[in-house]
């Protein structure tokens, strides 16, 4: 069967997309101005009218849809038993040329706008001692709000409102962080919320449909910041150190003391883990100072990814790795525990109201 010159031309390009990707990264002031504050924003709306109204995740189930195709057209060549055509390599050239250039015009070219560190700005090295006060400070408000929020100094702090709710208030109070522009995200149950606990992951966003999907499986304590980061996502915030910020800074600053102090815990775990590494000892100190009860909420989000640990985890982890790497986060999955620098420099720049 004769090929036609336009599916071939289609097969091929994604090679020029790559390149031109390449070529696009290298002007990130460009990219935030023409595409993450310009065309971005326009085309977020504009899907966000046809997409929030849907009460369940669009994109799941177009997930759901595509992968059902492909093992059926899986099935069906294994079945036939033939060497694949020229015809059959084409069309699979062709949709994966289509879907990468689907999602960068979509949402990827967001990776490489004006990394946020140059407008805070930030820097990669912190004193010692920059570190201790802040994780100092924020075990002291860990302790001050769970002693507001617990009857007792030795129990977890539950919070008292349904999922559901949660995802509201964050909602309703999100602040567009160095963007105005884009509608006030939402974010939905994903119907793969069992798949997502095995696989360790806590939520994502779909780049094609640009829902932001969020894992109702996970302990309440851990839904506040998780939300806020998907959200972050949908503002156009693709690096996950940087999403982790805006969705932290969303939380801590939310009127609502629940919801502050998941945020609070959030905040003191990712400086305790950097700390750790520099100063074992004074992070065992100021663990040692911690209520026993938020101690307990710690455990409750530990217990919970312990219960869906399995062998094939670390192999997601891995892809989603490599997936990060090819879109210029040299990090990787790394990139979500750099989140401290950012932490250290507003609170240089702003105080953290403690």
């Amino acid at each position: 069967m004769k090929v036609s010159r336009t599916k071939i031309l289609l097969a091929t390009s994604i090679l020029p997309q790559i390149l031109l990707i390449r070529v696009i990264s290298l002007y990130p002031e460009k990219v935030e101005f023409y595409f993450s504050q310009t065309f971005y924003p326009f085309l977020f709306n504009l899907q966000h009218v046809f997409i929030k109204p849907i009460p369940f995740s669009f994109g799941d189930l177009l997930y759901l849809s595509l992968g059902i195709y492909i093992c059926y057209s899986i099935t069906r060549f294994l079945l036939k038993f033939r060497f694949p055509k020229i015809s059959d390599i084409i069309d699979i050239g062709v949709f994966f040329s289509l879907l990468f250039l689907l999602f960068q015009l979509n949402w990827g070219i967001n990776y490489h706008r004006t990394p946020l560190a140059e407008k805070l700005p930030t820097e990669k090295q912190y004193s010692d001692s920059l570190l201790i006060d802040l994780t100092t400070r924020f075990a002291i408000l860990s302790n001050t709000l769970h002693s507001q929020l617990s009857s007792s100094d030795t129990l977890a702090v539950s919070i008292p409102y349904a999922k559901k709710e949660i995802a509201n208030r964050i909602q309703s109070s999100y602040d567009d962080l160095w963007i105005s522009s884009v509608d006030v995200p939402q974010v939905k149950a994903s119907l793969f919320s069992l798949p997502l606990s095995y696989m360790g992951y806590a939520g994502y966003l779909n780049p094609f449909t640009l829902e932001a999907q969020v894992n109702m499986r996970m302990p309440k304590i851990n839904l506040p910041v998780t939300i806020a980061h998907e959200m972050a996502h949908q503002l156009g915030y693709a690096a996950e150190n940087e999403a982790n910020f805006v969705g932290f800074i969303n939380t801590f600053n939310n009127a609502d003391p629940y919801l502050k102090y998941a945020a609070v815990l959030f905040g003191f775990r990712h400086c305790y883990s950097d700390l750790i590494k520099r100063d074992p000892d004074q992070a065992k100190i100021l663990v040692q100072q911690l209520n026993l009860g938020i101690l307990k909420n710690f455990a409750e989000s530990r217990d919970f990814w312990e219960e869906y640990k399995n062998p094939f985890e670390p192999f997601f982890k891995e892809s989603y790795d490599a997936y990060l790497k090819a879109n210029g986060q040299e990090s990787g999955i790394k990139t979500y525990n750099q989140i401290v620098a950012f932490l250290i420099a507003y609170d240089l720049q702003n105080k953290f109201k403690f």
